[in-house]
């Protein structure tokens, strides 16, 4: 199914559909800017997907001590630094053919080593997990 990305209330009826408001949205805002200028609607999605299974994972470590059947939290920890890498690897694949300013910014704002870009970088994966179920939706529907 083809999504229009170029809709400028795209991010607006992810909001709607979730009922929450996107922590990260002007980013969010610039991310499908570039996906759609360099024509990379492939990694995105792959980056979106990546996002919603981070997020479970975090969910998982938070619930953790409550849920029995999690037996090996090291291998949950294992599996969500393994994906962060991947879904960051994804981000920058994204970014490669976006303008210096562009790579800059997400540089500095999520993928550089420190607690304040992992907390943007959870809030970012937050708010693609939000435009993977608003897909998964669309998907649905049609």
């Amino acid at each position: 199914m083809e999504i229009n990305l170029n809709d400028k209330n795209f991010l607006d009826e992810v909001e709607k559909f979730t009922d929450s408001l996107l922590k990260s949205k002007e980013d969010a805002k610039r991310l499908i800017n570039i996906v759609v200028a360099s024509k990379k609607e492939k990694e995105f999605r792959n980056l979106i997907f990546t996002s919603k299974y981070i997020c479970g994972l975090i969910r998982v470590m938070k619930n953790a001590p409550a849920v029995p059947e999690v037996s090996s939290i090291d291998h949950v920890k294992k599996d969500l630094n393994e994906n962060v890498n991947k879904a960051v690897d994804q981000l920058n694949e994204i970014l490669a053919e976006s303008n210096e300013t562009e790579r800059e910014h997400f540089n500095n704002t999520y993928t550089q080593l420190s607690a304040e870009n992992l907390n943007n970088l959870q809030q970012l994966f937050s708010d693609l997990e939000s435009v993977k179920k608003y897909l998964n939706y669309l998907k649905r529907i049609t």
